[in-house]
């Protein structure tokens, strides 16, 4: 039986090798990420990290979603599990994050371009530890802010609590929080 398992969570909470992870307790997996490594995805990218409109990100990572939901509707259609590092509750939480958009705007443009995952994870992080943990990457984003990313943090909070999101505790060794989402998986799939 397919399962579609969303990971949200600010940079550095630790998303990808929580995928990778949980790519392990499952037969057939597709593990997807947005934004996506499609044309659209990777214009979606590039523009972002400019100093462009906000809404001008919020469409581009929309018109991505489009395309990806697509795709990951036809995996679910095979029997794949799929396990998805981002999808619309990061473009929600971010994109609301700056003044002119509202979270419950930004929630209800995507609303007909998405589906209600089986499971969705959010690994909470404080902003500091996230920047931190990334501090070395290659590529930096405008997003890279503390106060930037605590709203963040409050809007992915806000969403998971309207969506009964589980919420795990990303400051934990990563070792503990991967035995943590295993006994999730057990229990819920």
């Amino acid at each position: 039986m397919s399962r579609f398992i969303v990971l949200e969570g600010i940079d550095g909470s630790g998303k990808s090798s929580i995928a990778d992870f949980m790519s392990g307790n499952f037969e057939q997996v597709h593990l997807t990420k947005e934004p996506t490594d499609s044309e659209i995805g990777k214009l979606a990218q590039e523009i972002a990290n400019r100093e462009t409109s906000p809404y001008l990100d919020l469409f581009l990572y929309l018109a991505d979603r489009v395309d990806h939901t697509e795709r990951i509707r036809k995996k679910l259609d095979e029997g794949t599990t799929v396990i998805c590092d981002r999808y619309w509750g990061s473009t929600a939480a971010y994109q609301s994050a700056h003044e002119d958009i509202t979270l419950e705007y930004a929630e209800q443009i995507q609303r007909p371009f998405i589906f209600k995952p089986s499971l969705t994870l959010l690994l909470d992080l404080d902003p500091k530890t996230a920047l931190d943990r990334i501090s070395d990457r290659d590529i930096k984003s405008k997003y890279e802010e503390v106060e930037f990313l605590q709203t963040v943090r409050e809007n992915y909070l806000t969403l998971a609590k309207k969506h009964d999101w589980i919420v795990l505790d990303a400051e934990k060794e990563m070792e503990d929080v991967k035995e943590e989402i295993s006994e999730i998986i057990e229990g819920s799939l």
